[in-house]
Order: structure tokens, then C-alpha cells, then sequence
């Protein structure tokens, strides 16, 4: 931006500074957090709308404030499954200074992979911008994919929307939400950059003319796994909508997906990070389907049903798969004493050439034990070093 002769940057915590290098030089800085209207919260029936200066810490704990206000569980479920998401988001010290608007920002703009954004794409948020004196509300997959932001246009707030009215459900209407959010990344519990993210939701119900459950109101969102932003798997949402989950239906969204979800060239694993999408979208269904069923192409199903149909759809909860496996080691020893262990024979003099007190507390014994005290073996040579003042000297025995 720039104001007369002066070049100025927006920022609220600048900590893109440590992932994008800036390659040009400024003389102001505008800091928007002292900006009261993009720093507020706001709850209503519709949703909770959240200022773009708000750091990511303080959204966090205002959408685990809006679970434990909500009235219904499914919707206690999606705010709290977005609250940790986005706790794995970046280290503890770059959440309490990053905005969400400088997330969102940056992934637009950047083209950075954010989690954040890939969940508010699945969750249908809306954001607020401004530019020049009017202010234009789009959606986030429209606010994706609009052109970058400029000089001009700043982002204002953001707003994630009621799931009822989002999904379009009456209160009186029998329906069941699965809600789910992955991530894969080379440290999953060190915050570091995923390979890719995806959220998945669907509504479910029972079928009234078999025993089966049927899709509606599917939103699958895929991001960072090697384009400029997340996206919508809107072929394999239309797909799903209004069947019966079958095997066989599952397996083609399968084969949809991997072809939908495919890195740009250049991106590192790229055949590992489509597997992901295919790997997370077969893990939200396959729990509600019956065991040894057999899958076209001759493969079958290695999992054992952990709930029934039914359970799934009252508890709205997916549990984590388990599986086993054995394994049978035959000892051979026709290579004997090959394989064997042996004890290290110069462990037994290193601990008894110890210079300095070395004790360990023997919880059996409930005693002080000294490596001095350890017997010496036989022919065991003692050392002792010292210095002195002499250049030259000799050594005696």
C-alpha cells in the first residue's frame, strides 16, 4: 500500500514474516488491533461471527464457548471438532499472536496451506470485506477464488453459520450429522505443515424401505495437498446425495475422488497425498457398514463392524478403527551362537574407572550405590590424571 511517498503494510501480528520473507521494505506499519471493530465477537441464533484481528487462540476459545452453549449435539459436536482442529494449528506462542484473518489472508493471497481455511470452506462460513466504502459478503469458497486481495480491499470478519440453518434441517426433521476433520502431516503432534487436510460431513438417515442409510447435505472440503486453495469435492457431494450407502457406492465416490483430488506438478508425494483424500473419505463411511461384504474388483473389506447402524446414528460419534495382526518367529540355531546376546566385556572396567562419584538410587535395595564400590575386575588397570608444571616429565608404574 502506498500513501504518498511512504510504503505501508496492514498487519495484526505480522507472524507471516516467518513464512513468507519480505522482499520489499516499508515505512509504516498499520496495526489493526487497536481497530475495536475488527477485534469483536459477536453470538446469534445464525452463527458467531468473529473480527478478523481476533488471534487465533481467542477464536479458538470462542467457538469451545459456543459448544458448551449449544442446544443440540450435533452441533456441540461440529464446534467442538473445529475448536481442535484448529488447536493443531501452528505452536502455542504463533496462535496467541497470528489473527485468523491473517490465515485466511495469507491463504488466498499465498496460496498457504491453512487448516483453518479448509474448515470454514466445509462449514459454509461467510466473510465480510470492504472495499473502498462498501462493504461485499461471499462465501469462503467465493472469497478463495476471487482475486487476490489488494491494496484496497481489506477483510473485515468472519462468520461461521448456524449448522441447522446451513444444512437446511428443521427441528423436527429425523436426521443424523457425521462431522470429521483430519489432518496428516510429517509431526502430527509438533504442528507442522500437512500433507493435506480434508473435513467431511453428511447427514444421515434411515432408509424407510430397507436397512440401509441414506446421504444428503454431503460437504466434503480438501486442502494443502499442492494447490493454491482448498477446494469442495462438489462431484463426489452430488454423487453421495439421495443414495443408499452400499459398498458399491462407496467404492466409485472412491474412484471419483482420486481423480478430483490431485496435486499441482512439482508437489512433493504426490500419489501419497491423494491416497489420504481416498484413505480419510473411506475411513467416515466404513462404519456403518456390515462386515465380509465383498467390494467390486475382488478385494474385501479388512474390518470388523465396531457399532451397528443404528448406534452410529444415535451417538453421531464415529469410533476410531483397530486393527490386529500376529506374527510367528521360528528360532533357527543352525548359525548358533550367531544372534546371541553378548554382554559388552569393557562395560564392567569403564564403570570401575570412574574418576568422579557417580550414584543411582537401588529402589530394591533402598540404598545409595557408588560405581567406586563396584568390585574391580582382575588385571584392571587404574588412571588418574593431574597436570603440572614441569614441560617435560615422565610417567612412572
Amino acid at each position: 500500500m502506498e500513501m504518498g511517498v511512504d510504503r505501508v503494510k496492514v498487519v495484526v501480528g505480522n507472524t507471516g514474516l516467518g513464512y513468507y520473507k519480505e522482499v520489499e521494505s516499508y515505512d509504516k506499519y498499520i496495526d489493526l488491533r487497536y481497530i475495536p471493530e475488527l477485534s469483536m465477537i459477536r453470538r446469534d441464533d445464525s452463527g458467531i461471527n468473529i473480527g478478523v484481528a481476533i488471534t487465533i487462540s481467542k477464536a479458538i476459545e470462542a467457538v469451545k464457548e459456543c459448544n458448551q452453549h449449544g442446544f443440540h449435539i450435533e452441533e456441540n459436536m461440529v464446534y467442538k471438532k473445529i475448536a481442535d482442529h484448529m488447536e493443531k494449528v501452528a505452536s502455542g506462542f504463533i496462535q496467541n499472536s497470528a489473527s485468523l484473518g491473517g490465515n485466511l489472508v495469507m491463504a488466498q493471497r499465498n496460496h498457504f496451506p491453512s487448516d483453518i481455511a479448509t474448515v470454514l470452506l466445509a462449514v459454509g462460513s461467510l466473510v465480510n470485506i470492504m472495499n473502498g466504502l462498501r462493504s461485499k459478503e461471499l462465501t469462503m469458497e467465493e472469497f478463495l477464488r476471487r482475486p487476490e486481495l489488494d491494496s484496497k480491499s481489506i477483510l473485515l470478519s468472519v462468520k461461521i453459520q448456524d449448522w441447522n440453518r446451513l444444512m437446511g434441517i428443521s427441528s423436527g426433521t429425523r436426521m443424523n450429522l457425521l462431522f470429521e476433520t483430519n489432518r496428516a502431516a510429517p509431526q502430527p503432534l509438533g504442528n507442522a505443515l500437512p500433507y493435506l487436510n480434508a473435513v467431511l460431513m453428511a447427514e444421515v438417515s434411515h432408509c424407510t424401505t430397507s436397512n440401509g442409510i441414506i446421504l444428503s447435505n454431503c460437504r466434503f472440503a480438501f486442502g494443502a495437498y499442492g494447490t493454491k486453495h482448498p477446494l469442495r469435492a462438489t462431484k463426489v457431494e452430488e454423487f453421495f446425495t439421495g443414495k443408499v450407502l452400499s459398498v458399491g457406492v462407496l467404492y466409485e465416490a472412491v474412484k471419483l475422488l482420486g481423480a478430483i483430488v490431485v496435486p499441482d506438478d512439482g508437489t512433493s508425494n504426490p500419489a501419497y497425498r491423494s491416497s489420504l483424500a481416498v484413505g480419510f473419505l473411506f475411513e467416515f463411511f466404513s462404519h456403518l457398514f456390515e462386515a465380509n461384504v465383498e467390494l467390486p474388483d475382488g478385494y474385501m473389506n479388512g474390518y470388523s463392524p465396531l457399532l451397528s447402524p443404528a448406534k452410529q446414528l444415535d451417538h453421531g460419534k464415529i469410533p476410531t478403527l483397530l486393527s490386529s495382526s500376529m506374527q510367528e518367529v521360528e528360532l533357527n540355531r543352525q548359525y548358533h551362537p550367531v544372534g546371541d546376546p553378548i554382554a559388552k566385556s569393557r562395560a564392567t572396567i569403564q564403570a570401575s574407572c570412574s574418576l568422579y562419584v557417580i550414584s543411582y538410587y537401588d529402589a530394591d535395595e533402598r540404598e545409595a550405590v557408588y560405581v567406586d564400590d563396584i568390585p574391580s575386575p582382575t588385571n584392571c588397570l587404574h588412571e588418574a590424571s593431574f597436570t603440572v608444571h614441569a614441560s617435560q616429565c615422565g610417567f612412572f608404574f
